[in-house]
């Protein structure tokens, strides 16, 4: 178990908890190491957070919350028996804006290998499960993530935006 400073305060994640970047994320090549984060108040939402890069977390959900489907697979899992899609979150600009997803650029889950990597699609298909029924990041991934409470943050963390770094 190693701490980590994070966006969300210092935090005690073991090895089983990292996650390792295989396809880098463009802008974002020197970031290997992550860790996933849920925050049961944010819903179906879990952070991506760099532990190369204490500010830096992304936000995603599983692509059935945007009603998208991708039967593809990204060449660096092209081995792989199973796999699990996550997209990131865009974040409205403007109050009244609805929250997005990056639809041609989801990110590529390897459960059993703790390895991700970010992939350029051509189109999403339109997802056949129903938003209702779609399962939370903690629960399709299957594997351990940090839960956090809002209440349970370090007190010298900075405050939680609602955003990516």
């Amino acid at each position: 178990m190693t701490d980590y400073s994070t966006r969300f305060g210092l935090l005690p994640i073991s090895d089983a908890q990292v996650w390792h970047c295989v396809a880098p994320l463009p802008g974002f090549a020197e970031l290997q190491r992550f860790t996933l984060l849920h925050v049961h108040e944010q819903g179906p939402f879990v952070w991506l957070q760099s532990l190369d890069e204490p500010l830096i977390a992304f936000l995603l959900v599983a692509p059935e919350h945007f009603g998208l489907h991708y039967p593809q697979r990204p060449q660096f899992a092209a081995q792989a028996t199973d796999g699990i899609s996550m997209v990131m979150v865009i974040l409205p600009q403007k109050t009244n804006d609805s929250l997005q997803a990056n639809a041609l650029a989801p990110l590529y889950f390897l459960p059993n290998t703790r390895q991700f990597g970010q992939w350029i699609v051509e189109h999403a298909e339109p997802s056949l499960t129903n938003i209702s029924e779609a399962q939370t990041p903690p629960a399709i991934l299957g594997v351990p993530i940090i839960q956090l409470g809002l209440a349970r943050r370090d007190s010298t963390a900075s405050p939680l935006a609602i955003g990516a770094a």
